[in-house]
């Protein structure tokens, strides 16, 4: 039971998010990208007034806020990909650098010309129902198919004349 509740976890995590893709010149919208409750801002620091107001176009042409819950995928030339949620972000015409929420000493930094595309990752409400729901659908299922196919186990008569030894009736 322990194994089917973990894949279902897994799949409801999984399948609850979509990543729209986003041209590499998006990226520096995110110049000066920072989450307002960790990091502080000086005048003068490079930082955005209001980080809230950052928004990135993907290529089809929908906007999508960036906020601290928005994991970005970059993808690099060489294949490698780094799928990070920031914390701090600057970028000015060669590098992208950016401090991760999970390695706050770490910095990652990637020359812009490396990236060879970039994405952000949204969390879809309704897919995750959609999921959720059928995963619920398909355990209600198999316990009524259980049911009919074991059907009533036998009970032994409230009045049972032979007691323990199980004679016939």
């Amino acid at each position: 039971m322990r194994v089917r509740a973990s894949l279902a976890l897994l799949l409801a995590a999984t399948g609850c998010s979509t990543t729209y893709k986003v041209p590499p010149a998006e990226i520096s919208r995110l110049n000066g990208w920072f989450v307002p409750d960790l990091v502080k801002r000086t005048p003068g620091d490079g930082r955005l007034e209001d980080p809230s107001t950052v928004q990135l176009r993907d290529v089809e042409g929908r906007t999508h806020p960036f906020t601290e819950d928005t994991p970005l995928v970059l993808v690099q030339r060489d294949g490698s990909v780094i799928s990070e949620k920031f914390l701090d972000v600057s970028v000015d015409g060669q590098h992208f650098r950016g401090v991760p929420q999970d390695a706050f000493r770490r910095t990652v930094e990637v020359p812009l010309g490396e990236v060879q595309s970039a994405g952000i990752q949204e969390v879809s409400v309704g897919r995750t129902a959609l999921l959720l729901s059928g995963i619920g659908a398909v355990v209600v299922g198999a316990l009524i198919g259980a049911k009919l196919a074991i059907g009533d186990v036998p009970r032994k008569p409230a009045g049972d004349p032979c007691g323990d030894v199980g004679c016939p009736f």
